[in-house]
């Protein structure tokens, strides 16, 4: 069986200290006026006014697993799924065969054994280097998660 598991990360942008009136803490803000909007749609800012703008914050920093086999099963909720725990303690978890569109968070269904083995395989593929190291990641996945259901 074909398996793919991918890690991936990012760690959200913000400021330790205010610059300006519009800056807040932890966050990525700064002012904008209409010489930004270069192309449609343009926003009609009075000459000489300006806005706060925030693009980013420290809070957005997450961890995501991403599992796809290529022998996928409607009855292994595990074949094909989405795993992402941000920085501020909130986890989601998605069967992406019943909710394809992420549509209910199905993370405070799960057993707490199963949230356990869930963020230990986001530790581990964040930590791991090379296939072989890796490779763990797609190994008795599915029995495994399927006995702890």
């Amino acid at each position: 069986a074909v398996v793919s598991t991918q890690s991936t990360g990012y760690h959200g942008e913000g400021n330790d200290a205010d610059k300006n009136e519009c800056s807040r803490k932890d966050m990525r803000c700064w002012y904008k006026d209409n010489t930004v909007w270069v192309t449609p749609p343009h926003f009609s800012i009075p000459a000489g006014e300006k806005f706060c703008f925030c693009e980013d914050s420290r809070n957005n920093t997450f961890t995501c697993e991403r599992r796809i086999s290529a022998e996928l099963s409607l009855e292994d909720r595990f074949s094909d799924f989405l795993h992402c725990h941000f920085s501020s303690g909130y986890s989601e978890f998605y069967d992406l065969h019943t909710d394809p569109f992420q549509m209910k968070n199905s993370w405070g269904d799960l057993s707490e054994e199963l949230r356990y083995e869930l963020m230990d395989r986001l530790d581990t593929g964040l930590k791991c280097r090379g296939l072989e190291e890796c490779s763990v990641l797609n190994k008795g996945l599915e029995g495994r998660l399927n006995e702890i259901v």
